[in-house]
């Protein structure tokens, strides 16, 4: 198939939402769907939905509509969802990067977007790839759901926010994922021993004074889900636990480390004052 034949669009009638709708059946299943009706009463007050086409079919779409935090207007984005075969081809990340243009051209300065922290290839394209900061963690956020994704797991979920102006963003705007040496040399304060074949989260240190923490995290969660629950259960305990305790702290997720590991590693840093 073609890459190249790849072409990204804001979705504005009732038809296309039909569309959407069908898009996200295929994705998700019946369980997650946001209906035409909402999608459509959101883009007439301030969301939007941007639609990847491959040779005129979709294959995966981003939704938003307006949030109100603090006195402030953001875009909360509510959904992204590629068609499976198409999950290496850079959509997602092009997807948020037409959202962020949207936005911005449409008075926005602010995006923010819940992800699933176990899932270490979202954590690195939503931190490395686009500058995102994480600093809120939602234990249960949307309690129990069946669906294949989620089933037999707690919904727990990081919030990410996305400066759309920030130094920090249209840095990242430049093709180069936000990588450090330093953090390298960071204390691990949750680590990893195998348990099987698996990766199992041990050796918890405290959190300190250090300038910089990392948090261990699995590769490949739902592999993981499919092979031992629960062992995924204990991942999901392990981070929220080290979490809540590192953002009550003044730590703020920064990235996340690659390595050629069975985990990655989340990396936070303290923030000053």
């Amino acid at each position: 198939m073609r890459r190249d034949a790849l072409e990204y669009r804001t979705v504005t009638t009732a038809i296309e939402m039909v569309e959407m709708e069908d898009l996200q059946r295929r994705i998700w299943g019946e369980s997650s769907v946001t209906p035409v009706p909402q999608l459509m009463a959101a883009i007439h007050n301030g969301g939007v939905v941007i639609a990847a086409y491959h040779e005129g079919k979709p294959v995966g779409f981003c939704y938003g509509f307006t949030g109100f935090r603090e006195g402030k207007v953001h875009i909360c984005s509510h959904m992204l969802g590629i068609l499976p075969e198409y999950r290496d081809w850079g959509i997602g990340k092009q997807l948020k990067l037409s959202q962020r243009e949207w936005a911005i051209a449409n008075g926005y300065d602010k995006m923010t977007w819940t992800y699933d922290p176990l899932e270490a290839r979202n954590a690195y394209l939503n931190l490395c790839k686009l500058g995102g900061l994480v600093r809120t963690y939602l234990e249960s956020y949307y309690g129990e759901m069946g669906d294949g994704i989620n089933k037999g797991m707690p919904t727990d979920r990081l919030l990410l926010e996305w400066d759309l102006n920030s130094d920090r963003v249209v840095s990242s705007m430049n093709g180069s994922p936000i990588d450090r040496v330093e953090w390298r040399d960071y204390a691990c304060v949750l680590d990893w021993e195998l348990n099987g074949e698996h990766p199992r989260p041990v050796n918890r240190l405290e959190l300190g004074e250090h300038t910089g923490i990392l948090v261990s995290v699995p590769v490949s969660i739902q592999q993981l889900k499919k092979d031992n629950l629960d062992v995924a259960l204990e991942w999901r305990l392990a981070l929220r636990n080290i979490f809540k305790e590192a953002f009550s702290s003044g730590y703020v997720v920064v990235g996340l480390l690659k390595t050629d590991k069975p985990v990655h590693a989340y990396v936070l840093e303290k923030v000053c004052g």
